[in-house]
């Protein structure tokens, strides 16, 4: 592989192990911010006066930010490269977390979350196409679940650690403690950015002067459309039970106690996120074909138990239900990015995968949006119960599809990693 002098000497400083290392420590750290806003919703209320509607409008603008930096960040990456498209999501992410701390009314949380949303846009398909392209044996499979658990344990890990700052930090550190933290982590990233060598070939680089800012569209080569179209409606889905844990899983956890324990609600949606990712570093070897069975498996019975839970008040029912949920999403997810990235061409991957994460994060917001919309007119039982039947339809329907795609292949040993 051809390479320019500057990559050719950061691969001389440094191991092919080391350079993928630092390339999914980097995607790691800048996701760990993507959701530390949440728990503090309930302090800027308070703090700034805003009402329900407010909230809402603020935390739909993280996915509105996220879907227009995919829009450009996947091509922009085939382009520029992918370092560099990491790099602007990086330094836009620490300006987002500098609006947060000068944060004093709307205006500025309406800014930083769009500015948060459009960073892990721009960067998230340049940073897993690098980690596919550095992993040291080219094994595509363990370098998509890399990708996929990264997506999942940072925004766990920031979440937690939010949550446990807005439980026992003082009064005046709750809405600055995250963001310092995440401004240290950021540098970090930084410094390991210079790590890993540029992905892309030279002769296919261009200069930001000479690019196509022209967003991507959903658009995939012909050839993948079948297979990325499955992939990508069971990310949609996989995301779509993501969604709806982080937007309705406190208000559930509230429900079933009765208690509105902001560190309980705050736990409940970091032990979800937390079992989507542990289930990948426990099925390492599973071809993804079997991942997406298993996955989609899980989405009605840990549906049925949750529904069953809001009706009984169980705690138990609950804790199982979120365990199950979580499974189900990284297994899910864990198969279809391993797909997406077996079928993308090279010199497209990081359009592919964007395309793919747009899936996902219409798959979040909408059907939450619908439920919020059912919940206000129905209650939240009825809504959640009317919304996890559409889930489970969905689900069977692409179990029975995936099943159709690899009958002979589920007995099979996973194929061997593309080179």
């Amino acid at each position: 592989m051809a390479v320019s002098n500057s990559d050719a000497a950061v691969a001389a400083g440094h191991s092919p192990g080391i350079q993928y290392t630092a390339a999914a420590a980097v995607l790691f750290l800048t996701l760990l911010g993507s959701h530390l806003a949440t728990p503090l919703y309930p302090h800027w209320q308070d703090v700034f006066g805003l009402t329900t509607a407010h909230i809402t409008m603020v935390f739909a603008c993280y996915p509105i930010g996220v879907t227009i930096g995919l829009l450009f960040g996947g091509r922009l990456g085939d382009q520029v490269g992918r370092r560099p498209m990491v790099l602007v999501g990086i330094l836009l992410t620490a300006c987002s977390s500098l609006v947060y701390l000068m944060a004093s009314g709307m205006g500025h949380l309406v800014a930083a979350r769009l500015l948060n949303g459009l960073a892990i846009g721009l960067l998230s398909g340049p940073a897993v196409a690098a980690i596919v392209e550095l992993h040291p044996t080219g094994d595509k499979a363990a370098a998509s679940r890399i990708g996929a658990i990264a997506t999942l344990a940072a925004p766990a890990a920031g979440l937690l650690m939010a949550t446990l700052v807005v439980h026992f930090a003082a009064i005046g550190m709750i809405a600055t403690l995250p963001f310092l933290i995440q401004l240290c982590g950021l540098a970090l990233a930084l410094g390991l950015l210079l790590v890993y060598r540029e992905t892309l070939l030279p002769h296919n680089r261009r200069t930001f002067g000479v690019a196509s800012f022209a967003p991507q569209g959903l658009w995939v080569p012909e050839e993948i459309r079948a297979p990325f179209t499955f992939a990508a409606v069971t990310g949609a889905l996989a995301w779509a039970n993501t969604g709806l844990w982080l937007a309705l899983g406190p208000a559930m956890v509230s429900d079933v106690i009765g208690s509105n324990d902001g560190l309980l609600s705050g736990l409940a949606v970091v032990g979800f996120l937390t079992m989507a990712g542990l289930v990948q570093l426990f099925t390492r070897g599973m071809g993804y074909r079997r991942a997406i069975s298993l996955g989609l498996g899980l989405i009605p019975p840990s549906l049925v138990l949750i529904c069953a839970t809001l009706l009984w008040r169980s705690g138990l029912g609950l804790f199982c239900g979120a365990v199950l949920a979580g499974m189900a999403q990284g297994l899910s997810w864990m198969g279809c990015s391993e797909l997406t990235n077996r079928i993308a061409p090279t010199g497209l991957r990081a359009s592919v995968l964007s395309t793919l994460y747009i899936a996902g994060y219409f798959g979040a917001a909408i059907p939450v949006v619908a439920t919020g919309f059912i919940a206000d007119w129905l209650g939240l039982f009825p809504a959640i119960v009317l919304m996890a039947a559409v889930f489970v339809i969905l689900a069977v329907v692409l179990l029975l599809q995936n099943m159709r795609f690899g009958r002979a292949e589920w007995f099979a040993p996973p194929p061997p990693p593309a080179t």
